[in-house]
């Protein structure tokens, strides 16, 4: 049930608040999208002003300020979505868990408590089970990096195997659809970034590395997708300045094969649910669409693509409002035209039951964000938001992570002036990288 509160406090907030805005000071945009794998009617949408949510395909969306899942500044949480609609969230402070589809948040404890969780992964083979990596510096000593894990939709989690070596950097993290056990993280090694894959068959027992070519040394490595039927099979976005690349692997990260080379970023991956053909995309090269047996790629769409997801549905792409006349888009022909689902302006918060935390965190923030956006005013509730502003963060942060930029910055606190420069800069690179994605490339 939809309760009114909400509009009732922002249309006395906004006579009291000034008339400036900005969503983190960030063009307005939309960078992930992930589809409920049980209900595709619930999608789940990540933007620079907060998160979305629809219940019906699209038809309406939902905003979720950043302050009531627990983030603020600059921040891209990583996102996904289990078997029963809970909706998880990967970021600074941890990792961030939604069971009533974005009403009420809170943090995982142990084994995730004060961890940076830098991606999560939901099962294909059975999504109530999912997987979050952290890469959460230790000063001196490197990175914490460990794999957790849920078997019952979120509600408890483990630590699974034993940490990553700290050296690593972990960027990603997935399950190979056709054999759970078969777990690879990217991402890159000491102080010269060298990109490397972690491989574990065992479930985190136990991990084996291999680095990329000397030839991708620049790179830095973030996993697009498993093959739902062939574990072996990885497909790897490489991020590098100017031009970002494609990699495919059929010996499990051993070797790879460079399949296709974008003129700028390749924000945007997905395979078809299949797996038989893929679809790579970004603002200078489109949208392209290959077999996977052959792997020759065809350009099909000119959209400025921010993301991609593939599912029964159709395939989903984030684009360029102002560009493309839509912030995302359904496709039922492959890339070749695509229906308007989501435009910048069509949203109003969400609007929860008694008890619920979100409303009460997000009342400050929205007049700043629908000014931002240009939402009608009568769109929600009859309230004009555009006479007033939030607090300009785009997510009704805590003043502290605002200070901050969005987070605190010391990335666990590395000990001695020489360790804080490094691991400042790391975790600077790291930050910078992760919003480079499609949610970096990766289909879920």
């Amino acid at each position: 049930m939809r309760l009114l509160p909400f509009a009732a406090a922002i249309a006395a907030l906004s006579l009291l608040v000034p008339a400036e805005s900005h969503a983190n000071g960030r063009f307005p945009i939309a960078d992930q999208l992930v589809v409920d794998p049980t209900d595709p009617s619930h999608i789940v949408l990540r933007t620079t002003y907060g998160i979305l949510e629809s219940s019906n395909a699209g038809g309406t969306w939902s905003w979720i300020c950043e302050g009531a899942v627990g983030y603020g500044g600059t921040q891209d949480p990583a996102i996904g979505v289990l078997g029963d609609g809970t909706i998880l969230a990967g970021i600074f402070e941890g990792l961030s868990v939604s069971h009533d589809r974005g009403c009420s948040w809170g943090f995982v404890q142990d084994p995730l408590k004060d961890e940076y969780v830098i991606d999560v992964s939901v099962h294909r083979d059975d999504p109530s089970r999912g997987v979050a990596i952290t890469s959460t510096g230790k000063g001196t000593d490197g990175f914490h990096v460990i794999l957790a894990e849920t078997a019952d939709n979120g509600a408890t989690w483990t630590q699974a195997g034993t940490p990553i070596l700290s050296d690593f950097i972990a960027l990603t993290v997935d399950v190979a659809p056709s054999s759970p056990e078969r777990i690879y993280a990217s991402g890159i090694v000491g102080k010269s970034f060298a990109p490397a894959i972690e491989r574990s068959d065992d479930r985190g027992a136990t991990w084996t590395r291999t680095y990329l070519d000397a030839a991708y040394a620049s790179y830095v490595p973030f996993l697009a997708a498993i093959a739902p039927d062939n574990p072996d099979r990885v497909y790897l976005r490489l991020s590098g300045d100017p031009i970002d690349k494609l990699l495919v692997s059929d010996d499990a990260g051993a070797t790879f094969t460079e399949v296709f080379t974008g003129t700028d970023d390749l924000l945007g991956f997905a395979l078809s649910p299949d797996g038989t053909r893929v679809a790579v995309g970004g603002p200078k090269d489109g949208i392209q669409i290959a077999n996977t047996a052959d792997l020759a790629f065809q350009k099909v769409s000119s959209i400025y693509t921010r993301c991609l997801t593939w599912t029964t549905t159709g395939l989903y792409a984030c684009g360029n409002q102002f560009v493309d006349g839509f912030t995302v888009g359904l496709s039922k022909d492959e890339g070749k035209t695509f229906e308007n689902i989501y435009n910048l302006a069509e949203i109003c918060p969400l609007e929860c039951g008694e008890g619920a935390t979100t409303p009460e965190a997000c009342v400050m923030s929205w007049p700043g964000i629908a000014a931002t956006l240009g939402i009608d005013p009568s769109a929600c509730g009859g309230i004009n938001p555009s006479s007033g502003s939030g607090s300009g963060t785009g997510g009704g942060a805590p003043r502290e992570l605002e200070a901050a930029g969005g987070c605190d910055c010391d990335f666990g606190g590395a000990s001695g002036a020489s360790g804080a420069a490094v691991l400042a800069g790391l975790g600077a690179l790291v930050f910078r990288l992760r919003r480079r994605r499609e949610r970096l490339g990766k289909t879920r």
